[in-house]
């Protein structure tokens, strides 16, 4: 979580982030494991934390969408 602020953060990129526990909630994007991520309901990642680098163009992408 900390990783996705910090990229919030350095690219100016306003949002809401959610870190949800509920396994339900969790299974219903489809995700069988953590971490994930998951940004304007989409799943951009399972299973480790992506770099920073990585993050910012996910996070400029959903915003130019």
């Amino acid at each position: 979580e900390k990783e996705l602020v910090e990229a919030m953060s350095e690219t100016g990129i306003a949002g809401d982030v959610e870190h949800i526990r509920d396994i339900k909630a969790i299974g219903s994007y489809g995700v069988m494991g953590t971490p994930a991520l998951i940004i304007n309901g989409e799943v951009k990642c399972v299973g480790r934390v992506p770099p920073k680098n990585t993050l910012k163009e996910w996070l400029t992408e959903a915003q130019n969408k």
